[in-house]
């Protein structure tokens, strides 16, 4: 019953998207319903601050291309860019390549999917992103819909199948999550976004899961432009349980002093599938809220939120198997007894401690994050992490960021002796450091380093990652 009132739900609100349409008009970062919170709550004036464009207003573009000093390495297209923006189309992509080595990380080869430690990789990735303004087609105020492809080439997944840690290394390699297709192109997004009132926007589609929870001002994205291990991008408890890209419906309530946001999302990953509508739900259904409110310790902005999610699909019974560690997303092991539910509850917080003075949302500070689970089918029972982010006091008005970060993975105490065997798990811990050198507008540089104790014991040693993200907006 409940799964048929929830399919009828999405496919209500897929139709009311697509004759109304969705929000703000975004930019080549990920679109989100943490994004769109930010958006609702400041209409009508103009959220950059976000990363989101009122679907009204066009993004700059320069004419006369220059390249040092234009926004973007493709530039205007002899004028059809911004004359597609005028019509309410906009278009933002990027390329980012990873060339990453491991020294340490995994010893013996247990299962394919999984390689040795002490080697270098090179990995790119494509992100090109269709932004409709959908109120100039007919539609509501404000809607909009993003329609994103996404590939990968070189190496999938770079080092992050080599480590034997839970989170993978270098996460963003290993998006979308289709390993044996290098420059397949794969629509991932196709999100409609409505906001009805200052007090409630609805979004509805197909989406991949970057953003949608536990976002933190100073530690998030997906992995392209902050950290790169996952354990920064998002909490790994619940995430790398999520199928990266499916269908999704939920609501944002904007308050003054926060948000409130709900949410269900199909369990199957749809990354190979356009719009396959007749099976959705028939695995099972992902629940979840989150509320955030807006802090002022020090007299400097702050967010503190806290949210849960329920899983019920099949996950694999841990005192029988274990997913290997470094994949995402985590598959089912097949053969083996599976669980059908299972939850995390989460905490995060930010906190600025300097700010730019005329600068809005410029500066460095706190984050922390921390979670508890089921334990099993979780692998991970309870997750902490915290550290120190932002715009660089180095070079403050150029657009460089830093960040430095430790993790703690608390793995589960009910693994059986087959999963103790084949992988050992344990208890494992991380530590990153970032410095993102902005270029040019349209390209940024980062060295970044880390430090790896991993919870597969029975395979892995302690590793250190370390290497270069260049980054290129087009």
């Amino acid at each position: 019953m409940l799964k048929t009132i929830v399919k009828r739900t999405l496919l209500a609100a897929l139709l009311v998207g697509c004759s109304q349409s969705a929000m703000a008009q975004i930019n080549a970062d990920v679109a989100t319903a943490d994004d769109v919170s930010e958006i609702a709550s400041e209409l009508p004036p103009d959220p950059n601050a976000s990363g989101l464009m009122s679907a009204g207003v066009s993004a700059p573009v320069v004419d006369d291309w220059n390249l040092w000093t234009s926004p973007t390495l493709t530039g205007d297209w002899f004028g059809l860019r911004s004359s597609l923006q005028d019509s309410g189309i906009r278009f933002a992509g990027r390329e980012t390549q990873f060339g990453f080595g491991v020294d340490g990380g995994i010893q013996r080869q247990t299962v394919p999917a999984l390689g040795y430690g002490d080697t270098f990789k090179y990995t790119g990735r494509g992100e090109y992103d269709l932004i409709f303004s959908l109120e100039k087609f007919g539609g509501l105020p404000q809607g909009a819909l993003l329609v994103r492809a996404e590939h990968w080439y070189g190496q999938y997944g770079n080092v992050s199948l080599n480590t034997g840690a839970f989170p993978p290394a270098v996460f963003a390699a290993a998006l979308p999550p289709v390993p044996n297709d290098p420059g397949s192109l794969f629509l991932t997004n196709f999100l409609f976004t409505q906001p009805l009132s200052e007090k409630l926007v609805v979004f509805a589609g197909k989406s991949d899961v970057l953003g949608a929870a536990d976002q933190d001002i100073f530690s998030g994205g997906d992995g392209t432009d902050q950290f790169v291990n996952q354990a920064f991008v998002a909490n790994p408890a619940f995430l790398l349980g999520l199928p990266y890209t499916s269908f999704t419906a939920g609501a944002v309530l904007p308050q003054e002093w926060g948000s409130i946001v709900g949410y269900v999302r199909d369990p199957q990953d749809r990354t190979r599938d356009v719009f396959r509508l007749d099976n959705m739900f028939s695995q099972g259904v992902i629940v979840g809220t989150e509320v955030k409110v807006k802090t002022d310790f020090f007299d400097l902005p702050g967010e503190q939120h806290a949210g849960g999610m329920w899983k019920h699909v099949e996950l694999t019974n841990l005192n029988f198997a274990e997913p290997p560690p470094g994949v995402y997303p985590e598959p089912t092991v097949p053969g083996f007894p599976t669980l059908n539910d299972s939850y995390t509850v989460y905490y995060g917080f930010d906190q600025y401690l300097v700010q730019y003075a005329g600068q809005k949302g410029r500066g460095f500070g706190l984050f922390g994050r921390a979670s508890i689970s089921d334990g099993n089918p979780t692998p991970i029972r309870y997750f902490l992490s915290g550290g120190l982010g932002g715009d660089s006091p180095l070079r403050p008005n150029k657009g460089d960021t830093f960040g430095l970060g430790w993790y703690y993975v608390g793995a589960s105490t009910e693994f059986g002796p087959i999963p103790q065997f084949v992988f050992g798990p344990r208890d494992g811990t991380g530590l990153e450091a970032y410095y993102n050198i902005q270029v040019t507008p349209w390209l940024n540089v980062t060295p970044d380093l880390q430090y790896i104790h991993p919870e597969a014991g029975a395979i892995a040693t302690d590793a250190f990652v370390g290497g270069l993200r260049v980054n290129m907006k087009l």
